[in-house]
């Protein structure tokens, strides 16, 4: 049965005030599997794909999606450039499929019940485009409430070095959306295309950066970046009509083909109506910019993923707060529905592995941690992500990542594993440093048990004191928690820079004192008192998180500089309003003698580069000496 919001379980839950909250019986595809058989039109310059419920218009020179109506209403009427979806990157020009369209699929052979289409994009031979394949697919199943989306690309080993770069789709959406949704954070009624149109440039800010003048948020600062979210955390994002009471949705099925593991910040939806994925993107130093390189051969699917269409059909006088929670709340199950359905078996295609082709990784972590002995691996996330030229989990791109989060107890399964060679990795969870296990084999059909999977933290003392919380991210300080007034904030910190930072140990609450990021080359002052300092060639060290950082970091304790730190991948996390980006951390020795017996001092100074503007957001810093005794200031 098509879904509709207007059922049984629906009236009743609000008859009851939604107490509950609301269930949705969700299935993949949106629909039932009943419904008019799928139909496929030749129109010439484009294929309609239609099964009485959504239809799709698709360019075949292109691989753009010109129309998609729900129930008779085109959801892209009247959005930017006429509205459409279609796919783009950042090859040597901006450039995005050139092809001819194919149906790949015989209507016969599956009575109605499916379509699909391919636009096949060959490299042109030129050096100025980029130099790979490019598949587009389309696909519509019987009752689906939208449609499903695939993209490949392959470049063979005789092919020259070519930058992806960024890689993506992207939906031009009817103004008729007026309220967006990305997490629990994100969801708002927009600013208009008119209050877009009377926006001003900020000054000194990126181009995306803009102040509105007119409508309900005039003197507010409007920016893409707002609505960036870690992909990890994300299975839905999209758009809905308070108006016409209709939603359109980007659903995740698999976070497996995304780069830059579990914390990958990225754009998703954002104002003037646009409805992204960016498959492949290196926003926040997150991520490659997807290099293939010459003699090397490369393929990799992203998809299918499902753009999802649903609808509202209470009662005339229900509030549009009822509506757009009600449509959020069914794209949230429908994005359910899609991950328990993956991998797809109705998706037949030599370069997509089905579940038998697939392994299980599963085991239980355990933190083992001197320093604290109530470290848990609770909710930690944990993932595979094979070796990619040398590189950490978060620089990938070319490769696939399968993460989950561990249980109450550090149980964890991974499904449906591509076969390969693995790095075990595993993170957070208050825990400091970052686990890797090497060579973990996944193989087709095999379940793989590790057992208890071990990680001994690392640390050279017990803590001294500590500040923040080792979760890669910046949001527990002070302004760290996204608002949409961000960049306001953003500049404000920026304009206080020359002020500095002082921190006194037992007195000053991180939360409120410490903040969200660092601008400039004032140096940050931590200032904390020992009763009793480390004995003479005791351990002692300072562990150094940042959540963010485009500079190189000197360290000094008591005016001595015991080392710097620059991480390998800078991120100006702050600028584009995220509070994390690239993830780095050290330890720096710090000499026998130094911390001394009554009051002591950190420094932190940004130095080289782009010191005098840039940015460092810390996750998590903390003394370790052995020995030593806090006192009070």
């Amino acid at each position: 049965m098509m879904f509709k919001i207007k059922t049984i379980a629906v009236v009743l839950a609000i008859a009851l005030g939604m107490m509950s909250g609301l269930c949705f019986a969700n299935v993949p595809g949106g629909g039932s599997g009943s419904g008019p058989d799928v139909t496929l039109k030749d129109e010439g310059d484009t294929y309609l794909l239609d099964n009485g419920i959504v239809s799709i218009r698709v360019k075949k020179a292109d691989a753009t999606i010109r129309s998609f109506s729900y129930n008779n209403l085109n959801l892209f009427d009247g959005g930017h450039g006429g509205g459409q979806f279609y796919f783009s990157w950042n090859t040597p020009n901006y450039g995005g499929p050139k092809g001819t369209a194919s149906l790949t699929v015989n209507l016969a052979s599956t009575k109605g019940d499916y379509a699909e289409v391919k636009v096949h994009s060959p490299w042109s031979g030129k050096a100025t485009d980029g130099a790979m394949d490019v598949d587009i697919y389309y696909s519509l199943r019987r009752g689906a409430q939208g449609f499903y989306v695939t993209a490949m690309i392959d470049h063979p080993a005789d092919y020259p070095r070519t930058e992806v770069g960024e890689w993506r789709s992207n939906a031009y959406v009817s103004p008729i959306f007026d309220w967006l949704s990305v997490d629990a954070l994100r969801q708002r009624k927009m600013p208009t295309l008119d209050d877009m149109k009377a926006a001003k440039a900020v000054e000194g800010a990126p181009k995306e950066v803009t102040q509105l003048t007119t409508g309900q948020y005039a003197g507010q600062y409007e920016c893409k970046y707002s609505y960036s979210a870690d992909l990890g955390d994300l299975k839905v994002w999209g758009w809905s009509s308070t108006t016409k009471r209709v939603g359109i949705w980007m659903t995740v099925p698999s976070h497996e083909y995304y780069n830059g593991g579990p914390m990958k910040r990225e754009l998703t939806v954002h104002m003037n109506h646009t409805l992204l994925n960016m498959l492949n993107g290196s926003h926040y130093s997150q991520g490659t910019q997807l290099v293939l390189e010459a003699g090397k051969s490369f393929q990799k699917t992203w998809g299918p993923y499902f753009v999802y269409a649903n609808s509202y059909e209470g009662a005339v006088s229900d509030p549009s707060s009822k509506v757009v929670d009600a449509l959020w709340r069914d794209a949230q199950a429908q994005a359910d529905a899609e991950q328990a359905a993956w991998p797809y078996e109705w998706f037949k295609n030599a370069n997509y592995v089905q579940a038998s082709g697939r392994g299980t990784l599963s085991g239980v972590l355990k933190v083992e941690d001197r320093g604290n002995l109530k470290a848990s691996a609770a909710g930690a996330w944990i993932g595979l992500a094979p070796d990619d030229q040398g590189t950490d989990f978060q620089m990938q791109g070319r490769t696939y990542q399968f993460w989950v989060k561990t249980d109450a107890n550090g149980r964890f399964k991974i499904p449906n594993v591509l076969p390969g060679t693995y790095n075990l990795w595993a993170f957070g969870a208050g825990n400091a440093d970052t686990f890797k296990r090497a060579k973990v084999e996944i193989g087709a059909g095999k379940a793989v048990d590790l057992g208890v999977v071990k990680w001994t933290a690392t640390r050279v003392a017990e803590t001294v004191w500590e500040i923040g919380l080792p979760d890669r991210d910046a949001k527990e300080f002070n302004n760290g928690e996204f608002n949409y007034t961000q960049w306001a904030t953003f500049e404000r910190s920026r304009t206080d820079a020359d002020t500095g930072l002082t921190y006194t140990v037992g007195k000053s609450d991180w939360r409120k004192d410490w903040n969200y990021a660092q601008f400039g080359p004032t140096p940050w002052t931590i200032n904390f008192a020992l009763t009793k300092a480390p004995a003479t060639n005791a351990p002692a060290a300072l562990y150094l998180a940042l959540a963010s950082s485009e500079n190189t970091i000197e360290v000094t304790v008591n005016g001595k500089t015991i080392g710097t730190f620059k991480p390998v991948q800078p991120s100006h996390a702050p600028v584009r309003l995220g509070s994390h980006g690239a993830f780095a951390d050290t330890r720096l020795t710090i000499p026998s003698g130094l911390l001394k017996s009554g009051t002591n001092s950190v420094t932190l100074t940004q130095i080289g580069g782009k010191s005098k503007t840039g940015t460092t957001q810390y996750d998590y810093i903390r003394l370790e000496a052995a020995g030593a005794k806090l006192g009070t200031l």
